[in-house]
């Protein structure tokens, strides 16, 4: 997402879209081949390509390095240095330190939030180099909506995540817990949607708009909780957040367009 209160030239715009769509395609066919052994434990992954053999691991290796190649090429030219440098974190972290943390801690999937949030941070940083305070707040943003929908798919894919001993928070710690962290997640969410407005004057709007939003999401939650069993709810939760996500992109494009 571009910065709200900069005039982002075509080329920049082009470059970070392009870059980051190429980027995130490259890391997700590297995950993919690294998580093969996983794959295979898990229902939702079992008929991946890789997993069933319809792809040869070389000929999706050497896509993935294509695709990574073009991301970083993108981001060099169109570009600057600190978005190149974020696609360059982003990748490693999602695809080695991620990629790790998921199979050895139950904080993987906080770590997984870092790569998350990278794309969000390299547009608003795309015609400057400077760090704010608002685009901590609207990291912040991406952070806890990810802890509560990767938390909601950890409780509605619970028997995958435990068929494939990866230690996410609902199979260490269990469903109830996991169903608390995620309204905490979604109450945090709206305290920081609440704060962006109060920091910045310019996106005011977007706040009010947004609070309003994740409150609902939280009272929704809230209310579901004591109608549905929690696979259930959890599933409920997870669409819902995708929503959310959308949301949040919209109301940002849309008060860029109207400055």
């Amino acid at each position: 997402m571009v910065a709200v209160n900069l005039q982002i030239q075509i080329s920049h715009l082009v470059g970070l879209i392009l870059g980051t769509a190429f980027l995130i395609a490259s890391a997700c066919v590297f995950n993919n081949y690294l998580d093969i052994e996983i794959d295979q434990k898990m229902q939702r992954t079992a008929k991946r390509q890789l997993v069933t053999g319809s792809i040869k691991i070389k000929n999706a290796l050497i896509f993935a390095l294509i695709l990574g190649l073009i991301a970083f090429i993108l981001l060099a030219v169109l570009t600057n240095l600190v978005v190149f440098l974020i696609g360059l974190i982003a990748f490693i972290f999602y695809v080695i330190i991620y990629g790790y943390f998921k199979r050895h801690s139950i904080y993987g999937t906080l770590i997984g939030t870092i790569p998350g949030a990278a794309s969000l941070a390299a547009g608003y940083l795309t015609n400057s180099n400077h760090l704010t305070l608002v685009l901590g707040l609207l990291v912040l943003i991406m952070v806890f909506w990810q802890l509560a929908h990767f938390y909601a798919i950890s409780i509605y894919r619970y028997d995958d995540y435990r068929q494939a001993s990866l230690p996410v928070w609902s199979v260490i710690k269990g469903v109830i817990k996991t169903k608390n962290q995620i309204i905490l997640n979604q109450l945090l969410l709206v305290i920081v949607s609440l704060m962006v407005g109060l920091f910045a004057r310019q996106l005011r709007y977007f706040s009010l708009i947004f609070t309003l939003i994740t409150l609902s999401w939280l009272i929704y939650s809230l209310l579901l909780a004591s109608r549905y069993k929690i696979k259930l709810w959890a599933k409920k939760i997870f669409v819902s957040s995708l929503i959310i996500n959308l949301v949040f992109i919209l109301l940002l494009i849309f008060n860029f367009l109207i400055k």
